[in-house]
């Protein structure tokens, strides 16, 4: 397919046959540039929580360092992008945007594979964190503004496959690289990865009129707080929004930890680990897409089947993750845990297309933006540090030796081999108690999609 073919396919939204059932030429290459560039953005995410017991070890940091790392010091850089970026993406050429962003984000995954200490590795997060910020609100309005209301469901579920997609392919490829070269040659991989796959971003065409695609800035539609307010006047946007943070609590709060519960409490090695967390992605793919495609079909007039597959995805993880947790086999572990890959993911793509259809076309990239506020700087920026501070303090309770405490001699450079077995029993059994309780934002989050289902209906500009 040459640039030509490309640039030269209308946005299906705007045809008379804007609700067929088949997606074009363009809107196919389109969607699959976007889901490689989305891929992208949850693999550079994902490498460090893969690698944190390497890097813990090799830098000498805490839980609640870890917690904090993948937590408030990515997440906050990153929501609080999401909003300018957004406001960006609606005033210039969103493809140059996109491209320009995704090889910032990647350049500074592979600095991360430079890092002496906590200091730095925060400082390269921080930037990885700011420049991923604009994915989310540029790739879901190209999407929304190709994909007419009727295929948004599936189409959003492809490209929010994403996130299982890469939880698939960050073990596969993250975990054996750093097993035999190291967790810095991880991160310099993945980032160099990403440069390249900025390249076919430039082959997209911006679908708005010619003199919003010149790359120049033009008079914004409206003031941001005027947005904003609008949004959240919506009772369902509202409840989206609260059902985002807690969903963003419980994904972080778990999946951070996830590979190292199993590598503390199950004694998995890495490798182990992190092919049972690529089966979790293929599960979540299979989730994704289910989700997806239910919603579409069930939609109706108002389609509220959006938010109710997200409450029934919510309320089913959490429910297998809270058995897998209480379980002391590995195998039952195992299974819930497969499940509950698929649980989670069901809202991947009705959750966002909800919020696109929420909005008129002219707000998408802001709600969008504002939207991911909700998991990321609330759910993510609480989530994972709740968990590791949890995990640390457990432990320390639970850790009993007339020699001193848990924090003193466990994290020593030096431990004899008896001290080593209870700081490692007491570190396991702690980061369980607190995933046990991370698992209960789940519950929260499926009661907020239920209210928001409620209330639900598309903008009249979307139908």
């Amino acid at each position: 397919m040459s640039a030509g073919d490309v640039q030269s396919a209308p946005p299906a939204a705007d045809q008379p046959g804007g609700g067929r059932r088949f997606w074009t030429r363009y809107q196919s290459f389109l969607l699959a540039v976007l889901l490689s560039v989305t891929i992208c953005n949850y693999i550079d995410r994902g490498i460090l929580p893969l690698l944190q017991e390497l890097i813990k070890a090799d830098l000498n940091l805490r839980d609640s360092d870890l917690g904090l790392l993948s937590g408030p010091f990515f997440a906050s850089f990153y929501a609080l992008s999401a909003i300018p970026m957004a406001r960006l993406a609606e005033r210039v050429n969103r493809v140059r945007l996109l491209a320009g962003i995704m090889t910032l984000w990647s350049g500074l995954t592979a600095l991360c594979g430079m890092a002496s200490n906590l200091a730095s590795l925060i400082a390269f997060r921080l930037g990885v964190g700011f420049a991923e910020g604009g994915c989310v609100p540029i790739t879901h309005s190209l999407l929304s503004d190709n994909f007419p209301l009727r295929q948004r469901g599936l189409a959003m579920a492809v490209l929010s496959a994403a996130q299982p997609a890469a939880a698939v392919i960050t073990p596969i490829i993250g975990a054996t690289i750093a097993t035999i070269w190291g967790w810095r040659a991880a991160f310099v991989t993945m980032g160099l990865c990403g440069i390249l796959l900025a390249v076919p971003v430039l082959f997209l065409r911006e679908p708005r009129d010619k003199p919003s695609a010149t790359g120049k800035l033009l008079p914004s539609r409206s003031p941001l707080m005027t947005d904003v307010r609008w949004l959240f006047a919506n009772k369902a946007y509202r409840w989206l929004f609260i059902a985002g943070a807690f969903m963003g609590m419980g994904n972080g709060g778990v999946g951070v930890f996830l590979i190292s519960y199993m590598m503390r409490a199950h004694e998995r090695t890495l490798v182990e680990a992190g092919s049972v967390l690529g089966l979790l992605g293929a599960m979540g793919l299979l989730g994704t897409l289910v989700g997806g495609y239910l919603a579409d079909r069930l939609s109706g007039e108002r389609g509220r089947s959006y938010p109710l597959v997200c409450a029934v995805g919510a309320l089913a993880a959490g429910v297998l993750y809270l058995t897998a947790f209480a379980q002391s086999a590995w195998l039952p572990v195992f299974g819930l845990l497969l499940m509950a890959g698929i649980a989670t993911d069901l809202k991947n793509g009705p959750n966002f297309a909800a919020v696109q259809n929420i909005a008129p076309p002219r707000m998408r990239a802001t709600a969008a933006g504002v939207y991911m506020l909700g998991p990321t700087l609330i759910g993510f920026s609480v989530g994972p540090p709740l968990s590791g501070f949890l995990s640390d303090a457990f432990a320390a309770r639970l850790f009993a030796s007339p020699e001193g405490s848990y924090d003193t001699l466990c994290r020593a450079s030096t431990v004899a081999d008896q001290v080593q077995q209870m700081c490692s029993a007491a570190s396991a059994q702690g980061l369980t108690y607190a995933l046990l309780i991370a698992t209960l934002t789940y519950f929260a989050a499926a009661f907020a999609y239920w209210m928001c289902s409620r209330t639900f209906a598309p903008h009249a500009e979307n139908a």
